[in-house]
């Protein structure tokens, strides 16, 4: 390694690195970063929460067939921006296990909220020797790893990466302004690259890795993916407005469940249509569309940039153990049967809650009509709930 890193960690590469990155731009920054560190000697797949453990154990088969002990002793297996759950943990840990056992060195980067009912799942992969390194939900993985191995020709990366994670935003990065555009070609591209043409993310790694500098606005590839993204995205948004089925979950804090149940074509777009609605409606959406899975519904959740509710929380309400997500997003996987059962739950819950998630500029601008419904609204709905608890019990 020719060039110095920007921490004092005393950490040095193996000869080879095999990567297992989300397929977002916070998880192909986090792996460009990695790669750096190992000259061509590399291989990167991207995967997500679902697939990671089938692509691992699919490297794990190449591994016990074809390395040698001592390759097995220079090599860096590393799982960046990927999430875990409840559904996965016991599997995934399973496969970890055989890799260290092999001699292979498994590094953990991620900052979502790994938890099931609360508890960390992540404490699983430590007793068992991978090495972990989270940070705080709503921390870039781009960060976490610049921090841990990255080098000053990584910053624009680990930039990029907080960016497009919504770690931080343009005006804390003023000298990354004119990046803005570029960054929007690629996250479209990205989208569109790992729902339908998957070589498009490795290319472009390579090409990271060769030139982390490179002008994503005058990128031929990066502009063809971004406008046929945009226009499904745009499509799809305007299915959604004409023909979606919305049910008001809780009026306060506004929660609104979005049903699209006639369109299985939205791919990577579920994120990306739920925010626009949760700017544009004013509320927390719940976006629920059919998953890839039969049987099964995807609920992308997106709370709004003043209404803010325990996004874990809901999770924990679907009793869902695929489940997990960041600081203002999250996805739920639930089957079909479940949801109406779920919706009621998060229903029921909002009674109870208090107005924290109501910034205080709101509360300035309507300060009696904050207090009448904390005061009061809240209390009622409560009182209504405690009386059926009281004659479901004496029933």
């Amino acid at each position: 390694m020719t060039q110095q890193k920007n921490t004092n960690t005393s950490w040095v590469p193996r000869n080879s690195a095999l990567i297992f990155a989300d397929e977002d731009v916070d998880g192909l920054m986090s792996a460009v970063i990695v790669a750096k560190q190992y000259a061509e000697s590399y291989q990167i797949k991207f995967v997500t929460a679902r697939s990671l453990t089938d692509a691992m154990k699919r490297s794990l088969h190449k591994i016990e067939s074809k390395y040698s002990p001592d390759e097995c002793a220079n090599l860096d297996a590393y799982i960046v921006d990927v999430g875990i759950n409840q559904g996965s943990i016991d599997e995934f840990a399973f496969v970890a296990e055989r890799f260290i056992e092999l001699g292979v060195r498994v590094l953990y980067f991620d900052s979502h909220s790994n938890k099931f009912n609360g508890e960390p799942l992540v404490h699983k992969l430590e007793e068992i020797g991978v090495l972990v390194h989270t940070g705080q939900i709503g921390t870039a993985a781009a960060s976490i790893i610049q921090n841990y191995l990255g080098t000053p020709d990584t910053v624009r990366l680990r930039k990029l990466g907080a960016l497009s994670d919504r770690e931080a935003n343009f005006s804390d990065m003023k000298d990354m302004y004119y990046e803005r555009d570029g960054l929007r070609l690629l996250q479209a591209a990205v989208a569109w690259g790992a729902w339908k043409e998957r070589s498009f993310l490795h290319m472009i790694s390579r090409q990271l890795v060769n030139n982390p500098e490179i002008d994503f606005t005058s990128h031929s590839k990066i502009n063809n993916l971004a406008k046929k993204a945009n226009k499904h995205r745009d499509r799809l948004f305007k299915h959604v407005l004409k023909h979606s089925k919305v049910l008001e979950v809780s009026h306060n804090p506004r929660i609104l469940a979005v049903f699209s149940l006639d369109r299985s074509d939205f791919g990577k777009a579920r994120g990306t249509i739920a925010g626009h609605l949760a700017g544009e409606w004013g509320a927390v959406i719940m976006l629920i569309t059919p998953d890839e899975l039969p049987n099964y519904y995807s609920i992308s959740v997106r709370n709004h940039y003043r209404i803010k509710v325990d996004l874990e929380r809901l999770g924990q309400l679907a009793m869902a153990e695929t489940a997990g997500g960041s600081k203002g997003a999250y996805r739920i996987t639930l089957e079909k049967d479940r949801i109406l059962d779920f919706i009621i739950k998060v229903q029921q819950w909002t009674y109870y809650l208090r107005p924290p998630w109501i910034q205080q500029k709101v509360k300035q601008k309507k300060p009696e009509l904050l207090k009448s419904q904390s005061s009061h609204y809240f209390e009622e709905q409560a009182t209504v709930i405690k009386s059926k608890d009281k004659e479901s019990v004496a029933e």
